[in-house]
């Protein structure tokens, strides 16, 4: 990850600890795409990023993903790999390692982990102008007013076919890694947004079998438009 994007995650983390406050600041425009196993997500992001910065506007759209777990484990003293090992697997010997390799003043409890991960992509979601891939993104901004939630979906025998094309795999490793990435997600939204998890709607429901890339992120954007994320977005008013 470059050194700029870092920082801004680094700063937004903190930002809650420092000395100014807001006035008139309205949460947002986030936007959260969840997706079944074999959908992707990543690339569609990225592109409809760029389509939304065409609107004009005086902030650019970030993309975060697999940013949030590199900053989380920063500001945990962790090694990336570490902490997702932990998230997929939840596996409480897991978890038991981790404490035997960082010392308790360095690293606390599974409790922080799950704190750290929820402010973090809070903070990138109140901040606005974020799509955030995957993460659990749509629960932890749920409460958020200027907000898009999308569900990409694909039949089983499709996604099957793109896992095998894009890893080049047989089928039956396919298969296997759809049910294993399947149950590592879960783990992921149950350690951050615990049992009860399925409360939330999603907006937009978009079967990725039936549309190009580039008709999803022409509706997507025609929905964000529609429900004002796209609008002139106040600027924070900062108060020392």
């Amino acid at each position: 990850m470059n050194n700029t994007l870092m920082v801004y995650l680094s700063k937004r983390l903190h930002q809650s600890n420092s000395n100014y406050h807001t006035e008139q600041y309205q949460p947002g425009p986030v936007i959260c795409i969840s997706r079944e196993v074999g959908c992707g997500g990543v690339n569609i992001a990225r592109l409809l990023a760029i389509e939304l910065d065409k609107h004009g506007g005086c902030k650019k759209w970030k993309v975060l993903s697999k940013e949030i777990l590199e900053e989380s484990a920063r500001e945990l003293n962790m090694e990336p790999n570490k902490l997702r090992r932990y998230l997929k697997e939840g596996d409480r010997g897991i978890f038991d390692d981790i404490l035997t390799a960082f010392t308790e003043k360095r690293f606390k409890s599974e409790r922080k982990i799950n704190k750290t991960l929820i402010d973090l992509i809070a903070s990138f979601a109140s901040d606005g102008h974020c799509i955030i891939v995957g993460r659990a993104g749509h629960i932890i901004a749920r409460d958020i007013e200027k907000s898009l939630f999308i569900k990409l979906i694909a039949p089983y025998d499709w996604r099957v076919k793109q896992i095998m094309e894009k890893d080049n795999v047989n089928m039956r490793e396919a298969m296997d890694f759809i049910e294993k990435t399947e149950k590592e997600r879960l783990n992921f939204i149950k350690h951050i947004a615990g049992e009860n998890n399925n409360d939330v709607k999603f907006d937009l429901i978009i079967n990725l079998a039936k549309l190009n890339i580039t008709q999803m992120v022409e509706i997507i954007k025609f929905v964000a438009q529609t429900k004002g994320l796209l609008e002139a977005h106040k600027s924070k008013v900062e108060v020392f």
